[in-house]
């Protein structure tokens, strides 16, 4: 029999400000779930199902006003646009590293297939030791500009991701009842 999906996740604070910063594993609590919208955003496989979810906030009786639920929604709208904005900047910082290193990597990668070139023309070396060197040179580039390339070719993924969760999760639509 298939698992049915839930659709709803529900988070416990005590304090709504709570919702927004990680909590330290406890344990001693018999509370196993979700403990803060950091917490969410921290199990990206959720991301593709967060379409389907609501958000349910349980807040103590004496914290709960007519503008909690509100103020619970600005503040995640904040949250997240605030995170998205801080995923951006990392890509962006991450694609100046990229290229920048990517550039010094190509300028290194062509040194050493010159080199590599010339070692393997020096008649004066014996040929076990030229062609070791020849190698050792060609395998020295690529190491050099391995990473650049990494990073300009797959290394935005973690903030793509992080941006792309956080856009999920500022959809979700939001409950506040009390505990």
């Amino acid at each position: 029999m298939p698992s049915q999906r839930p659709t709803e996740i529900t988070v416990k604070v005590s304090d709504v400000r709570e919702l927004f910063s990680e909590r330290a594993f406890d344990p001693f609590s018999d509370d196993e779930g979700v403990k803060s919208i950091a917490g969410i955003a921290q199990l990206p496989h959720l991301v593709s199902q967060l379409k389907d979810l609501r958000l349910r906030v349980l807040v103590p009786a004496s914290v709960l006003t007519p503008q909690t639920e509100t103020m619970v929604q600005r503040a995640l709208a904040q949250y997240c646009a605030h995170m998205i904005a801080e995923a951006r900047a990392k890509l962006g910082a991450m694609r100046w590293v990229g290229i920048r290193t990517f550039a010094i990597g190509i300028v290194f990668f062509g040194l050493s297939l010159a080199a590599s070139a010339a070692v393997a023309r020096a008649l004066f070396i014996p040929e076990g030791l030229r062609t070791l060197a020849s190698e050792s040179l060609i395998v020295a580039g690529w190491v050099v500009i391995w990473q650049p390339l990494d990073t300009l070719v797959q290394g935005w993924w973690p903030q793509w991701q992080e941006e792309r969760t956080f856009r999920a999760l500022s959809a979700l639509p939001i409950r506040v009842n009390s505990y």
